[in-house]
């Protein structure tokens, strides 16, 4: 066959030309891209939805997969050689943009104190990894283009290139919002993916830059994404039992980071051991941590004498979960009493003695509206690119201009909202603390 035929439950098929692309099988098998096998796309999800056991590797390949389509589409529409030579460097970063993710994907990465964007960075340039020797047998500067192109901070390459991978309207979005949907059951994650990707022009400014926009035609699928991005972030993202699990395991492991700093016993596997062991860890060390690994080390911190971080080790182990409570309605009040709230919460978790120490069974979930408003674009013009607002080029207007300027019902998904907290107590507590917050004044 002349091509690699990958079955996939969203595009069927997901198929790499041997002739022109083979060279990105050699990638896709390198163990680096591999363990991607070995990571949840959406964290803890599946404590929340059962069926979200998919990993970063098949999403990886659905991002490759709607690269090919896209350079597809634009090597027929602009014969270009800027166009021609961004193929192979784009088709190589949308396969192993996710290469740097560690644990659990974005959960454990506050875990960690790493940013899995650097440590992609850091794989890719990285001359002794299988990843780097099979990007350089394609061609002795393909590692150091695609770094580049990952890498959010570099703005070396043209802005399309950059904002085909990351934007509010890229590749990578198109894929984990409709797979995400899929796996989780939500059905919340339908769009008009293929006229986007179809349908996207490139456009040339007064400057010489060129950049990402969609016709007016596009609008609708456009708003379908937007909308299909805000379902997603309230119904599945930020789910209150899945945030309660993050929560739990982020206090799990700084409790025992702070025993490892104090010289204390904290059963540590192997692998972060040495991960903990050095202000520096290798690219080897980093890759070593895996989800069996921490799975490993939260059992057993199920053995440790420490009373506190043996039950949350359980817990989390056994779904038992932690309760959310909302706080006291602030309406009205310039300055919400968050920390006085916290404070009543915690006081009431003191007053059972199983509960100790009381900072550990009480946690604070803080979402900032950047973090859960799926499209907040830049209000003022000049400050607006397609890396921060979605462009759309509408007959009769000199330049593109911002999507919910077009569609003016898409204001209110676009306003930010204010932070939103939330609080994780033990379950038999859960009716005392609603208690409490329906008399606190």
């Amino acid at each position: 066959m002349s091509a690699k035929i990958i079955r996939d439950p969203l595009y069927n098929y997901i198929g790499i030309d041997r002739k022109r692309d083979g060279w990105l099988l050699d990638v896709l098998n390198s163990p680096e891209i591999q363990r991607l096998r070995r990571i949840h796309q959406l964290g803890v999800s599946y404590l929340t939805y059962p069926g979200a056991d998919h990993n970063r590797l098949v999403h990886s390949l659905g991002v490759l997969h709607l690269m090919t389509q896209m350079m597809e589409h634009l090597e027929s529409n602009y014969e270009d050689a800027q166009v021609r030579r961004a193929r192979e460097p784009l088709l190589a970063a949308a396969l192993v943009h996710d290469v740097g993710h560690g644990p659990f994907s974005h959960l454990f990465e506050p875990c960690l104190g790493t940013d899995h964007e650097d440590w992609s960075v850091r794989i890719i340039e990285c001359l002794d990894s299988a990843l780097h020797k099979a990007l350089r047998a394609c061609d002795q500067s393909l590692p150091h283009t695609v770094a580049e192109l990952v890498d959010p901070r570099n703005r070396r390459h043209p802005s399309w290139q950059k904002y085909l991978l990351s934007s509010q309207l890229d590749m990578d979005r198109l894929d984990y919002l409709r797979r995400d949907s899929f796996f989780t059951g939500a059905d919340y994650g339908h769009f008009d993916w293929y006229r986007l990707i179809n349908s996207l022009e490139l456009y040339d400014d007064d400057q010489s830059n060129r950049d990402i926009v969609w016709p007016e035609k596009a609008c609708l699928a456009i708003e379908e994404f937007i909308f299909s991005r805000y379902y997603m972030y309230h119904n599945v993202y930020l789910h209150k039992t899945t945030r309660g699990f993050e929560k739990l395991l982020e206090t799990m492991w700084s409790r025992a980071k702070g025993f490892f700093d104090r010289g204390k016993d904290a059963l540590l596997v192997p692998a972060i051991r040495d991960f903990w062991s050095t202000s520096e860890p290798s690219v080897a060390q980093y890759l070593a941590i895996e989800e069996f690994t921490v799975l490993q080390q939260i059992q057993n911190w199920t053995m440790h004498d420490d009373k506190a971080l043996n039950d949350l080790a359980r817990r989390f182990l056994y779904r038992e979960r932690l309760a959310m409570v909302d706080p006291p309605d602030f309406e009205g009040s310039l300055t919400p009493d968050y920390e006085g709230w916290g404070e009543a919460l915690r006081q009431l978790v003191a007053s059972r003695l199983e509960y100790d120490p009381p900072e550990v069974y009480c946690l604070v979930d803080r979402v900032k509206a950047k973090y859960y408003q799926p499209y907040f674009p830049e209000k003022e013009h000049d400050e607006q690119s397609v890396k921060n607002a979605i462009w759309v080029r509408v007959e009769g207007e000199a330049r593109p201009i911002e999507i919910s300027n077009r569609l003016t019902r898409l204001k209110p998904v676009t306003e930010a909202p204010a932070e939103k907290v939330r609080y994780y107590v033990p379950k038999d507590l859960q009716k005392d603390a609603q208690a409490l917050r329906s008399h606190w004044k």
